[in-house]
């Protein structure tokens, strides 16, 4: 007991398998976690255990530099180790020999698995083995483990891919169903002609599905080159799940379009509440400077050095002037109003 209470409070109790950020301990080469396929089932196993499996899925932690080394002995082609080595940031698929291999959007986590913004996976795929790799913790990479090790069964590396960018599509549908609630949320507070329409927080969300579109849009891009839309280079192992998957896209594009004009609309409404708050300010300024010009100017005139001023020697000369100039206050405020213009 003592050993027990001595291991928690040193902060060394941890579900097995798994360390502090979520993700799957891994030898010192940085591998976070191999899955063995057979009949389509996967189940964790080491890189040396292997043998017998239909397939495997290997996921790498690319900030440890310790995880070069055994993609260097992957038998990857050079160009899909150079995506592994590299900071490469472009979301593409790309093929040479019997490998496919590139570079997808994901989204980061954080420790309580809350997406924190866009990430990226490099993947390469051969007919028998799934090579992932990330710099940080990332949602649907996450969620197809989760879905590995909760029996799904996915025929080949090729399958398994696909369902991790479905899984992304859901989660950023998920954002934008999230994204739509705020907007909706800040349309009724600008009906209600709040005092401070600048803090309506719409820039934030604009910036977001600006942000998340555009991810879209690559993977969009990624997927219709891989079809054949350039230079016919068709990615056969894709080829049958990905216009499932650009349709998916194209409706999520759709719905993060009338989003964004939303936003602008609303932003367009936000702008004219500005005016019109600016504009009765400074028609304020304008009434009461107009109303304060007489007296300014009988102020001054009385203020002359000079002899023969009405009521200097009198002793209500300050109370004569004052209501004089109370007079053409009044007097101004009522030509104001005869002409309509306030």
């Amino acid at each position: 007991m003592h050993d027990l209470r001595r291991t928690i409070r040193t902060g060394l109790a941890k579900p097995r398998g798994l360390n502090v950020s979520g993700d799957w301990d891994g030898p010192p080469s940085g591998l976070l976690w191999t899955f063995r396929f057979r009949g389509g089932v996967g189940a964790l196993a080491g890189e040396d255990d292997l043998a017998g499996a239909d397939w495997s899925w290997s996921h790498f932690r690319l900030g440890d530099v310790r995880a070069q080394a055994p993609l260097r002995e992957a038998g990857l082609p050079e160009a899909a180790q150079e995506l592994f080595s590299l900071r490469e940031d472009r979301v593409q698929i790309e093929q040479a020999g019997d490998w496919v291999f590139g570079i997808l959007p994901d989204l980061e986590r954080d420790l309580s698995g809350k997406p924190q913004g866009e990430g990226k996976l490099i993947f390469a795929f051969g007919a028998k083995r799934l090579i992932t790799g990330r710099l940080h913790a990332l949602l649907a990479v996450d969620d197809l483990r989760h879905r590995v090790e909760q029996g799904a069964a996915f025929a080949g590396p090729a399958a398994a891919l696909i369902e991790m960018i479905e899984l992304y599509l859901d989660r950023i549908e998920q954002i934008f169903d999230g994204l739509g609630d705020q907007l909706a949320a800040i349309e009724d507070y600008m009906l209600a002609e709040p005092q401070s329409p600048r803090d309506s927080g719409l820039s934030s969300v604009r910036r977001r599905l600006a942000r998340y579109r555009r991810e879209l849009q690559s993977l969009r891009s990624a997927l219709i080159r891989a079809l054949g839309g350039r230079m016919g280079e068709r990615i056969e192992a894709l080829g049958a799940g990905i216009p499932d998957l650009v349709s998916q896209i194209e409706d999520l594009d759709h719905e993060v379009a009338s989003l964004q004009e939303r936003g602008r609309l609303l932003y367009e409404e936000i702008d004219t509440l500005i005016n019109a708050a600016t504009n009765r300010s400074m028609r304020a300024l304008t009434v009461i400077s107009t109303l304060l010009i007489p007296p300014t100017l009988i102020v001054g005139a009385f203020g002359m050095n000079v002899p023969g001023i009405p009521w200097d020697k009198s002793p209500i000369g300050f109370t004569l002037a004052s209501c004089l100039c109370l007079a053409t206050i009044g007097l101004t405020l009522w030509y104001l109003r005869r002409k309509d213009m306030l």
